[in-house]
């Protein structure tokens, strides 16, 4: 990360560089240990903040880590795992995933609505008469400075170069003739003026609006490990599993070096932390072997990051945490926004080694272990003097005992009355990196944003139920029903029973037991006259009543629970072809609002990151990545905060999924006729309607060029061969040419024709 971080103790590093003759000034020690106490109290006061928040959330989390448990499974952790288990509530959260976010969104820049206008009233008659009344007066201008230059050249002639021009038989000097101007032509030039400036305006923000959009999806292409999309359906999915998912934005600048030496620095290293970790271990008379290989090693990296670095990526970088790490103000009122809330705080449980490594700091053993899952592995200790029996603090418990692999909560607390960032680690009494701003600036202070699909108004929770919640009883009793249905199978098959002592237990009924099929048995025990039949008798069972075990009733409370059909989850119901179309539009229904919710949610992440994007980058990286015709924020001549009220990012409705794709085609099919006849629509407008709604991946701006007209007219507008009725569509009667009426002039004949049958003049 950045530099300047310091070891707990200077000491232990420098040593005690003071002595006896030497004053030591005791004022700046007893200021740093004040400073040292009141960041200890500090820290401890965060910690019990963070602490009261989690234990207020703790049954939400832990209805998150069930809902988990059943959408893996598919049964309840108490349902035996060697019981019927049919998982439902797992391939309805993937099929939903998939109608949700079936394809990256598409980002695009809107401008602000505004009066761009001074002058102009904005309408296009207007706008048309003042500009024929500036052509008008330019021509009279025009017609002007002609005759004056003919009067003068006249004059020049005549009478020399430096008269004025006389008039007729030697008169007084003749005026200038001055230009016949249109009425209101002054008023007219203001409004062209006036237009032309809002249009510049305008096309220079449309311009930066699609730089913006280049940049941001460059961003999404860039992100790692995992692309964009595959992220984002996970997202989805978690949102969708345990009822919410967050993301965090933020802004990252990778520096590095050539990738040929790259593995090699990490493998260097990872063997200087092995070897230092060999010496605390080590017996005294090998550590000057040891010590040698280290600074060999050590000037071995010193070297390589010498070479010069160059920032390899600069740009967003989206986060997706797990639903139970972040860990809002308990005072919040509602999920989207944290509304109500003052702070925020994301869990990450990490090696010790690697919060050392990455914040340059010593932890020592003063530290709070965890487990895996994020349990403290001592109960409740904080390794923070709580002024009584420190017996279950972390330095108690712990002691000597660290090691590099032990497990350690990172803390990231957001501030938001103080405007700062705290990063802690639990059980620790100092900062792990000063307290600072936020990284990015975004209108809510912190950048994390949660996803939620099934919001509902409610005064005690905050968090909303899962489609796993809504499931788990319709799970449980589809399980219960084959669960049943398998042990009644199991109780209905045959079997017998004989008298006792009538066959031969020791041979007669084993070989029964495990006689196969056509198998001849001897039967010691039974007489040549006796009838196996009335030897053997079937016992009744009761036969199994599929009734007793329907589910039909079971998947039509899915339906009205989630929207889930039982022919989406591979079953066969009884309903109807209108039932069936019925509950498809109603299914339907509930993936656009889902889609809209995830519209919404990219659409506030997409306008904050061109904020962030607008603040970080430089007019160089925006042409890096979207071209050197690309326009920036020093293009405009504006603030970033001015650029950001009139050109924001937002995410196209419907462009993340496609939730009733064969319901729009249908409706275009049936519009796109009518609208053809409306003339004011451009064609370019329709075919990127109809280009969308089949999710296609064609880009219109390649395949239309400016001034060229269409095939139909082309044709048109194609000169026939003369003198070929076959050939010539204008000789072929009422089955040729383009079949329309022609228009007549005012005695009923046919309006002239100029060239290429276009209206004559």
């Amino acid at each position: 990360m950045s530099d300047g971080y310091e070891m707990e103790d200077d000491t232990a590093v420098h040593g005690d560089v003071s002595s006896d003759s030497d004053p030591v000034d005791t004022t700046g020690v007893a200021a740093d240990d004040k400073q040292s106490e009141a960041d200890a109290k500090l820290i401890k006061r965060v910690l019990e903040t963070i602490r009261r928040d989690k234990d207020h959330f703790k049954k939400a989390f832990k209805r998150m880590d069930r809902s988990a448990f059943i959408a893996l499974h598919g049964r309840a952790p108490e349902w035996a795992e060697t019981n019927y288990s049919a998982n439902i509530t797992g391939q309805h959260i993937n099929m939903k995933t998939a109608a949700l976010y079936a394809k990256n969104p598409r980002v695009v820049a809107r401008r602000k609505e505004s009066l761009d206008f001074v002058v102009w009233d904005e309408t296009i008659e207007s706008l048309q008469v003042a500009m024929q009344t500036v052509a008008a007066g330019g021509m009279a201008i025009e017609a002007a400075n002609a005759a004056n230059a003919a009067t003068a050249q006249v004059a020049a002639q005549t009478q020399g170069v430096f008269a004025s021009p006389m008039g007729h038989n030697g008169g007084p000097p003749m005026e200038p003739v001055q230009p016949a101007l249109p009425p209101g032509y002054a008023e007219a030039v203001a409004v062209v003026e006036d237009f032309k400036q809002g249009m510049a305006i305008r096309a220079a923000l449309k311009k930066f609006g699609r730089t913006l959009e280049l940049v941001f999806a460059d961003a999404m292409r860039q992100q790692t490990p995992l692309d964009f999309k595959s992220s984002m359906k996970r997202l989805a999915r978690r949102a969708l599993t345990m009822g919410v998912g967050y993301v965090e934005m933020t802004f990252q600048e990778e520096y590095g070096i050539p990738s040929s030496v790259t593995d090699s620095l990490a493998d260097y290293r990872k063997r200087v932390a092995h070897l230092e970790y060999l010496l605390k271990e080590a017996a005294e008379g090998e550590i000057d072997e040891y010590s040698a290989e280290i600074a060999e090693l050590q000037q071995m990296i010193a070297g390589l990051e010498a070479q010069p670095q160059v920032v390899m990526r600069r740009g967003l970088k989206f986060d997706f945490i797990q639903a139970t790490r972040v860990i809002p103000d308990r005072m919040i009122t509602a999920l989207p926004g944290f509304m109500g809330g003052n702070h925020l705080t994301i869990e990450y449980v990490r090696p010790k080694c690697d919060i050392e490594e990455t914040f340059k700091v010593d932890l020592g053993t003063n530290y709070t272990p965890y487990t895996i899952d994020g349990k403290r592995l001592y109960g409740e200790s904080r390794g923070i003097d709580t002024g009584g029996d420190d017996t279950n603090s972390s330095e108690g418990v712990f002691g000597a005992q660290g090691k590099d692999s032990d497990l350690v909560c990172l803390y990231k607390h957001f501030d938001k009355r103080s405007g700062l960032v705290y990063y802690l680690v639990d059980g620790h009494s100092k900062h792990i990196r000063p307290p600072a701003p936020p990284e990015v600036t975004v209108p809510r202070f912190w950048s994390v944003y949660p996803l939620t699909f099934n919001d509902v108004e409610s005064e005690k929770e905050v968090f909303p139920k899962s489609d796993v919640e809504k499931l788990e009883n319709i799970q449980a009793e589809l399980n219960r029903s084959r669960q049943g249905k398998r042990e009644h199978r199991d109780a209905a098959r045959p079997r017998w029973a004989y008298a006792k002592g009538s066959l031969d237990e020791e041979q007669d009924i084993p070989n029964l037991q495990k006689a196969k099929p056509f198998d001849v048995i001897g039967l010691t025990g039974l007489s040549q006259e006796q009838d196996v039949a009335k030897v053997l008798q079937p016992i009744p069972v009761p036969g199994v009543d599929p009734n007793l075990y329907d589910t039909n009733e079971v998947m039509q409370d899915a339906a009205l629970s989630v929207g889930a059909q039982a022919a989406q989850l591979g079953g066969m119901t009884k309903s109807t072809a209108t039932q069936a179309a019925i509950a498809d539009g109603s299914n339907s229904s509930i993936d656009s609002s889902g889609t809209d919710d995830l519209d919404s949610f990219l659409t506030m992440m997409a306008r904050d990151g061109g904020q962030i994007l607008m603040e970080k980058l430089t007019k160089e990286d925006a042409i890096k990545i979207a071209g050197r015709g690309a326009v920036w924020v020093e293009d405009l001549g504006m603030t970033p905060e001015q650029i950001y009220d009139e050109v924001f990012l937002e995410v196209e409705a419907g462009s993340t999924g496609k939730p009733n794709q064969a319901a729009e085609i249908r409706n275009m099919k049936e519009l796109g006729p009518l609208l053809l006849q409306v003339g004011s629509i451009p064609p370019t407008w329709l075919a990127r309607e109809m280009v969308r709604r089949l999710d296609d991946r064609i880009d219109l701006t390649e395949a239309i060029a400016a001034g060229v007209p269409a095939i139909v007219a082309q044709n048109r507008n194609a000169q026939p061969a003369q003198g070929d009725p076959q050939k010539d569509p204008n000789q072929q009667g009422g089955e040729g040419g383009d079949k329309n009426q022609t228009p007549s002039g005012p005695s009923g004949s046919a309006a002239p024709m100029g060239n290429n049958q276009s209206p004559g003049v």
